[in-house]
């Protein structure tokens, strides 16, 4: 396989077909790790200090039972600062098929103990692909409003930019929205409750003009919704989980982030909060892509 133009950034016609579509797989496989990271929703106001965790689970869809794994993982590394990983490698056949594509998110985040949530400070999205390694850096800096960005390919430098946060709005990356949520930074768990977070641009769009949609340039919305109770007892009859217990969370991503048609995310958690399986929908080709622990969180 080759690009077209082996010296630019990557765009979506420089893939083969096949592979384009596995590539679309991997990005819903850390869909679903990251979605399944909102379980940890119902923390209690006196929430106790962050710990080190780790989650595995095993993605898979159509025949493809291992198509790939993702880990998610958090750790304090000093002071006040934690270090979040999402990592999401193919496996098995299409491994080989997409040459060990993996991709690697990082988010560095300061806790406040005062407001008990996580701030943002550097967001990091490495793709690891045949062709080379391309890598978007944001550094988010609350105090004066700004995020100041950089999207590489092959370790040369292709974009950069400053972009002023929107006023009033607190904007998450990824990881640390997810964690935020896990801590009851954003909020108490109530049925029938929506929540809208800020998140980042699509940076590499904006360095290489490859967006479809001018609003992937400008800042993004997250947005969860719990079900109550009579849409849940709807969901689990649809998806033949009206005999389990627990909780059901829907996530909404931007579209570009992890290449599905939807944007939403099924997440069902047991009665420990713990998500057990999650599903995004209408992925692209392949429709539905499951998620699925195999290994319980580590806690320290």
């Amino acid at each position: 396989m080759r690009w077209k133009n082996p010296n630019c950034p990557p765009t979506s016609e420089n893939y083969f077909p096949l592979t384009t579509h596995f590539s679309a797989k991997l990005f819903c496989a850390a869909a679903l790790i990251a979605a399944a990271v909102f379980s940890g929703i119902g923390a209690p106001a006196a929430a106790p200090e962050p710990r080190s965790e780790s989650f595995t689970y095993n993605i898979q869809f159509l025949l493809f039972t291992k198509a790939a794994q993702g880990r998610l993982s958090i750790r304090p590394i000093g002071g006040r600062r934690y270090r979040a990983e999402l990592i999401a490698e193919t496996k098995g056949l299409v491994g080989i098929l997409m040459y060990g594509r993996e991709n690697h998110y990082i988010s560095e985040m300061e806790f406040d103990p005062i407001r008990r949530r996580f701030i943002s400070r550097l967001y990091i999205k490495q793709v690891r692909k045949q062709a080379g390694v391309e890598r978007t850096e944001a550094v988010i800096d609350t105090e004066s409003g700004m995020v100041k960005w950089k999207y590489f390919w092959r370790e040369k430098l292709y974009g950069k930019g400053h972009d002023p946060i929107p006023e009033g709005a607190r904007v998450e990356d990824l990881l640390s929205g997810l964690f935020n949520f896990r801590i009851g930074g954003l909020g108490p768990v109530e049925r029938g409750r929506n929540i809208t977070l800020f998140t980042l641009p699509n940076y590499k769009a904006k360095a290489t003009n490859e967006g479809e949609d001018s609003e992937e340039e400008e800042f993004q919305k997250f947005e969860i919704r719990i079900p109550t109770a009579e849409a849940e007892r709807a969901y689990r009859k649809r998806f033949g989980r009206s005999g389990e217990k627990g909780l059901l969370v829907l996530v909404k991503v931007p579209k570009n982030l992890f290449g599905q048609e939807t944007g939403e995310v099924r997440v069902w958690l047991d009665p420990e909060m713990v998500p057990v399986a999650t599903t995004v929908e209408d992925a692209i080709y392949y429709g539905d892509v499951d998620g699925v622990l195999v290994k319980p969180e580590k806690r320290r």
